[in-house]
């Protein structure tokens, strides 16, 4: 898991950095609903870089096709094993480095996961709530098609708020009507209903797993929080699109309003005045009073020509990413492949049986075999590939091979190579070492 993590953390740093720099020019020269949905590209990219799509599957099998070939070819380069090697292969430092950092990721996701589960279940038993039957923003909601959205009260907060994930509640405060004008109420309203229609709450928890997943990377705290920003951004355009100037003069006031009582900020909750922090509130009021000003002087064609080109973009990101994604697991594939080869190894070797015949004529020479090791470890699909003398020592070596056992892996490895030497003595002179040899005495 870490390692999947931590080859994703510079694509991801990269659309990070990205999208913070481009968000506030594109939210002013566009909208802010376009800018909060390119956040869609960081979950998207990190599908595309490990899920592996058509173009990357042909690529594997060329890969392996590829294989094949160098494994008839040129396998004996590969299978390295020393008799010397050890059955039991101790844990090595990369492998304790691993382990170390693995558990530090773990502790860490599990701590931030279990705070902010721990802290959404204070705050909602905190606020004591009281669910209203029969509310005078029935109707409103009914009209923007969030009946299915509850409506309860409390005294512990000052501005609506949206808690909950598959029944959601709309939570207003006990002094909402004295706080607030009645229009202001409305649109306030309008505006947690916002979040509640597109779903907001679901995209929040996908949001903080990824940055639980990434807790250790200081660019997705930072960018988090600007997706909140522009979250609340998105819904303040979508509740003023078609509202007159005085309206938004009373939706600013109501920001105003609810930056003077802010209650603790919480991760896992939707407000009216969530991130709502005065300097923020005043942002979004600067956001409120720009998209007043160029609503009508917006040139629709240039919208539309900047909309597409920030899509082309994100578009060229998301292959790229896909790219990227697919050569890494190429690369780790063929490393693997690689590995598996080079530490297949017999945990039971049978010794070759010299042949009598060339032994009293002190025949001299070595076999080259070609064989398959199956799951379980045994060995099938013998071939004799070449052998000097020919004809001399194959049966032997054929047999000996049939009984060695490898050790398990779960995986068939296909095309080894083992080289047997059959030697005389000691003093014999010995062929050049090209892969793991046996030597056969009389």
């Amino acid at each position: 898991m870490i390692s999947a993590l931590v080859n994703s953390l510079l694509p991801l740093t990269i659309l990070l950095s990205i999208m913070l720099v481009i968000r506030r020019p594109l939210r002013n020269s566009i909208d802010a609903n376009t800018v909060y949905n390119l956040w869609l590209i960081i979950p998207l990219s990190l599908m595309l870089y490990f899920i592996p799509l058509p173009w990357q599957h042909l690529s594997e099998l060329s890969i392996n096709e590829l294989t094949t070939v160098e494994s008839q070819n040129s396998l004996m380069q590969r299978f390295l094993v020393s008799p010397s090697q050890s059955i039991t292969q101790e844990l090595s430092l990369d492998n304790l480095l691993g382990f170390w950092l693995s558990s530090t990721w773990l502790l860490g996701f599990t701590l931030l996961i279990s705070y902010w589960s721990l802290t959404q279940y204070n705050y909602r038993k905190a606020l004591k709530l009281e669910v209203l039957i029969d509310s005078k923003y029935q109707q409103q909601l009914v009209e923007s098609n969030a009946h299915k959205l509850m409506i309860a009260q409390s005294s512990h907060i000052h501005s609506p708020i949206l808690i909950g994930l598959f029944q959601q509640i709309l939570v207003i405060p006990e002094d909402f009507e004295t706080l607030y004008t009645h229009e202001q109420q409305q649109l306030i309203i309008s505006h947690e209903v916002c979040h509640f229609s597109q779903h907001h709450m679901w995209t929040n928890q996908l949001a903080l797993l990824l940055l639980a997943l990434f807790w250790f990377n200081p660019l997705a705290w930072r960018a988090y929080a600007a997706f909140r920003q522009d979250q609340e951004h998105s819904c303040d355009q979508v509740v003023l699109a078609q509202k007159h100037t005085q309206s938004r003069i009373q939706y600013c006031k109501a920001l105003v309003l609810a930056a003077e009582t802010s209650p603790p900020n919480a991760f896992t909750l939707l407000s009216f005045k969530q991130n709502g922090e005065q300097h923020f509130m005043f942002n979004r009021i600067e956001q409120i009073k720009h998209m007043s000003k160029g609503l009508s002087a917006k040139n629709t064609m240039a919208k539309v020509a900047k909309i597409s080109l920030v899509t082309l973009i994100s578009s060229s990101l998301l292959v790229g990413v896909s790219y990227a994604g697919s050569q890494v697991m190429q690369d780790k594939k063929a490393e693997a492949h690689k590995e598996e080869k080079v530490h297949a190894y017999p945990t039971q070797r049978i010794e070759p049986k010299y042949p009598v015949a060339a032994a009293e004529a002190g025949t001299e020479g070595s076999v080259v075999l070609k064989f398959d090791v199956e799951a379980d470890g045994s060995v099938s699909h013998i071939e004799v590939v070449n052998a000097k003398p020919a004809y001399v020592f194959d049966k032997s070596a054929v047999r000996a091979l049939k009984q060695w056992r490898y050790k398990e892996t779960g995986k068939v490895s296909k095309n080894l190579l083992v080289q047997l030497d059959y030697l005389m003595g000691p003093s014999s002179k010995k062929l050049e070492s090209l892969i793991e040899r046996i030597e056969v005495s009389q």
